[in-house]
């Protein structure tokens, strides 16, 4: 079904053996989801793409010569290596009946850049941005320009204003949005293999809404509009939605869960996201294990762990670093774990942190050392979304001197 670099390596080899003299630059989008790549970038950027390809409308196909046709891209904004790190999406992938043949076409960061000036001097290259509203290097040096649509669900930047279409909305998942701009286009023109492409797409929904669940206050009407679609194109039948829902909501969390394998450097960037806030480089990585479990694989040295996590925030010029840990307990449900780590002898915050520690009912795990403190985090309904939103706020609020 994906047949992306098979698309980009012809483009680059017409690109390495002749001069492109057109009047008009053909067009190219590429559709971007955010840096950290969870499942909901990237499939909301790969269905984007696929849709976008797929339905054209007629008039447009009787309007554009072949050598005009657009193009869409999804690019997932890692090195292909880092795929790995995600075995949620390895196996919402081979569920969704997506051979290894269809992964390797998938395009990364390392497949684009290496092209990215000659594609951008000899194409009319566009941006379409899905689950983040802001670019980031290395985008931003060359394509503030470039945007064309944005579907987001995080705090409105407030940027790119006056672009062709732009929704950003408080849904549960980006995924619902891309779903949505092309229901009414798509339910026309439905066919055998969007099945798959349909499963692909309930994924992320039923993941970052917690299957739909109202109470954790992430799940909209339109999450559930879009997940009654994709239900509706997979002939479901009413009786059997939720049984169905809930068994492959559990098998994603299952595989999701399923990283103590990896190395702890490979953890903190799995799902990593980075800002500049105020001139301070703010990093949180997303961690599905517990606090004790992680020691516990260090042979219970907590130093260990530490060491590690100073790593990573230092080889990432971080001025603050957070490790927001996500589980479930056997007796308890659902649980988070919160981190704190910032350069020491940087910074008057106390403050500023004891804001956050009741904002986010942080109740603390053990005696904390200087500039490192780990909690529990009693609001577990606080995401990292929600808590950038937090931290941006109380930054205004509460100033922490750079010394």
């Amino acid at each position: 079904m994906f047949e992306f670099v098979k698309k980009f390596s012809l483009l680059i080899n017409k690109l390495n053996n002749e001069v492109i003299v057109t009047q008009q630059r053909k067009k190219l989008y590429f559709v971007l989801g955010n840096e950290s790549a969870d499942l909901d970038s990237i499939i909301s950027s790969i269905a984007y793409a696929c849709l976008s390809q797929q339905l054209i409308s007629p008039d447009e196909l009787n309007s554009l010569s072949t050598s005009s046709f657009p193009i869409y891209f999804p690019i997932i904004q890692i090195p292909k290596s880092d795929f790995s790190l995600r075995p949620e999406c390895s196996y919402v992938f081979s569920e969704c009946e997506f051979t290894e043949s269809d992964i390797s076409q998938l395009l990364f960061l390392d497949d684009i850049l290496p092209h990215l000036d000659k594609l951008s001097s000899n194409y009319d290259v566009n941006l379409i941005l899905v689950d983040h509203n802001k670019l980031i290097s290395p985008w931003s040096e060359k394509f503030n320009d470039k945007i064309d649509t944005i579907l987001d669900h995080h705090q409105d930047e407030r940027l790119y204003l006056n672009i062709k279409c732009r929704q950003i909305e408080f849904v549960g998942s980006a995924t619902s949005l891309v779903v949505l701009h092309f229901k009414d286009v798509w339910k026309k023109k439905i066919s055998r293999d969007d099945f798959r492409l349909a499963k692909l797409l309930l994924a992320p929904i039923l993941v970052d809404t917690i299957l739909l669940d109202v109470s954790k206050e992430r799940t909209s009407n339109k999450d559930k509009e879009a997940v009654q679609f994709l239900l509706d194109i997979l002939n479901i039948p009413k009786s059997d939605q939720d049984f169905y829902t809930s068994n492959y909501f559990n098998a994603i969390q299952s595989a999701k869960f399923n990283i103590s394998h990896l190395s702890n450097i490979d953890l903190l960037r799995k799902d990593y996201k980075e800002w500049n806030l105020n001139n301070f480089n703010i990093g949180i990585s997303s961690v599905n294990w517990s606090l004790e479990g992680w020691i516990q694989r260090e042979d219970d040295n907590i130093d260990k762990l530490i060491d590690s996590f100073k790593y990573f925030k230092d080889e990432k010029k971080l001025d603050i670093f957070i490790i927001m840990l996500a589980y479930n307990h056997k007796n308890k449900g659902f649980q988070r774990e919160f981190g704190f780590l910032s350069n020491k002898n940087k910074f008057i915050y106390e403050e500023f942190l004891q804001q956050l520690e009741v904002k986010l009912s942080l109740k603390p795990l053990f005696s904390n050392m200087d500039y490192i403190r780990f909690y529990h985090q009693e609001s577990i309904n606080y995401s990292r979304k929600q808590i950038y939103i937090s931290i941006k706020d109380l930054l205004q609020q509460y100033p922490i001197n750079k010394i």
